[in-house]
């Protein structure tokens, strides 16, 4: 497996809405809004409403979303959502799973946020740097990849 196929994400969610199409793969998970991703599932941790869309037009091809909060009225229909009760948690679950089936294809987990964003407080950095440091862990060591430019 190189990507992270449509089915595997679905399976972390409680319910899914938008297009249904096996042959999506998604490139990169990520929790930035503002970074630039090829082809992006997007794990919206706080104003989801508000940074979603700033996701889409960054490279979210589908997204997270918390179960019970109102969805935005400019999500296309056919836009991927995939319903959980925590996106950060149904990303680190993602994460393991991916890794469990071998890990070593072209996917890129993505848990960082610069130190002046606005969407996340203490406790969900230090989340994050946990799932960061076990992205890396788990990464074979080939110099400095994508994950370790931002340093």
């Amino acid at each position: 497996m190189t990507m992270i196929a449509y089915r595997m994400v679905q399976s972390m969610a409680v319910e899914a809405r938008g297009i249904v199409d096996e042959t999506i793969c998604f490139h990169t998970v990520f929790v930035d809004p503002i970074q630039q991703v090829k082809k992006g599932l997007f794990v919206p941790l706080e104003r989801g409403a508000e940074t979603l869309k700033t996701a889409i037009e960054h490279g979210a091809i589908g997204s997270f979303w918390p179960l019970g909060e109102p969805l935005p009225r400019y999500i296309p229909n056919q836009f991927p959502l995939f319903f959980v009760p925590s996106p950060l948690e149904a990303a680190a679950a993602l994460l393991e799973r991916y890794l469990e089936q071998g890990g070593e294809g072209e996917a890129q987990f993505f848990f960082e946020l610069s130190e002046d964003s606005p969407i996340a407080g203490e406790a969900v950095r230090r989340r994050l740097a946990k799932l960061k440091k076990r992205w890396l862990d788990a990464r074979p060591f080939k110099g400095c990849d994508n994950a370790c430019e931002n340093k």
